[in-house]
């Protein structure tokens, strides 16, 4: 839910997947909760395959919150309930216009109670396009869901009336879900955004695009470019890669210690570099000539001698940072910072560099 509250702009008009921890999720004995964040309305409850008791709850949530159901324009069921009450809060009878929304609302839950299916999904609707929230779903396993067909259809009908849905699930459900709701999006673009937050940092939507497509979601480099670069980036000419300090993380690790001293070095004799590393002469001509072959050493033939000089081509980098790391294993661990222990990895990893 963090990741919702940071950034609710970037969930706005579309059906938004977010795998997480089974811990993070809403439990069976709890409400779920109404907030405004940037002016944005978000309700949050637990979705059942009952989608009676999922609609309850989501009355639930508003049923003391008329004051925000004053534009009735975009109301079908309940337009006459909503004009009444704007006409009285227009002219300040609070009172009134409290008492219809309260009659308003004990004549739903009625609805409710009898399953008058057509009258209570015309009332929601009603009163969510008026409020134009985002709908946070937390889903237990929805593998062992015996029947589900009526929770995808009322998720198909909210985004039918243009209404923001946020499903949240565990990680392990993930695949399943991609099934049921192929529409979905993984909000890769606002976890940008949010992890840099997180630490300290705001990027506009150019920078966390771009960070993505460089860095195919490595989150330990986007982490090393951000730590070294300003607080506030807004466009990418304020966006600086610090390619010596990144090159280490981003070649095998077998080379990282190597690697690291090469940079210290830039240029420099085999014998200038065999003291400051552990590795059989074997090893070290080898490793040399791998990294040659990457592009990221150039060697020289001087007078029967051969030299070594660091090479930073920008397009062979790109092309290292995104075979460095599988980014799905990452975008997994960035839907998982309602949880302590990745923060606690990026902390340990910070200490490194």
């Amino acid at each position: 839910m963090k990741l919702v509250r940071a950034v609710p702009e970037e969930f706005l008009n579309g059906l938004y997947l977010i795998p997480t921890d089974r811990g993070n999720l809403l439990e069976l004995d709890e409400n779920g909760n109404f907030e405004v964040v940037d002016n944005i309305p978000i309700i949050r409850i637990l979705a059942t395959p009952n989608l009676k008791k999922t609609i309850a709850k989501t009355i639930y949530q508003i049923k003391d919150k008329y004051y925000y159901f004053k534009d009735h324009k975009k109301a079908n069921w309940l337009k006459n309930l909503l004009e009444y009450m704007s006409n009285k809060i227009e002219f300040d009878n609070y009172y009134k216009a409290k008492k219809a929304w309260y009659r308003g609302i004990g004549d739903l839950f009625k609805n409710i109670r009898k399953w008058e299916f057509k009258k209570v999904v015309g009332k929601i609707i009603s009163l969510l396009r008026v409020l134009n929230p985002i709908i946070v779903f937390d889903v237990h396993d929805i593998r062992k869901w015996h029947y589900g067909k009526s929770f995808i259809n009322f998720v198909k009908e909210l985004r039918k009336n243009n209404l923001s849905v946020v499903i949240r699930y565990p990680i392990e459900c993930h695949e399943e879900i991609k099934k049921l709701f192929p529409e979905g999006i993984l909000n890769t673009k606002a976890a940008i955004k949010y992890f840099a937050k997180v630490h300290g940092y705001y990027i506009s939507d150019r920078v966390a695009k771009y960070l993505l497509n460089t860095t195919n979601g490595n989150l330990e480099t986007i982490y090393l470019i951000l730590r070294h670069s300003k607080r506030e980036i807004r466009n990418l000419r304020e966006l600086k890669i610090p390619w010596l300090k990144i090159l280490p993380y981003i070649v095998d690790s077998k080379y990282r210690k190597l690697v690291e001293v090469i940079i210290e070095l830039r240029k420099f004799k085999v014998e200038n570099i065999a003291y400051k590393v552990n590795y059989k002469l074997s090893t070290l001509y080898r490793y040399l000539d791998e990294l040659v072959e990457l592009g990221i050493l150039t060697k020289i033939k001087y007078r029967g001698k051969v030299r070594f000089k660091i090479r930073l081509n920008r397009n062979i980098l790109l092309e290292l940072i995104k075979k460095s790391k599988n980014n799905y294993t990452h975008w997994f661990s960035i839907f998982l910072l309602d949880s302590i222990p990745w923060n606690i990895r990026i902390f340990e990893f910070s200490k490194n560099i």
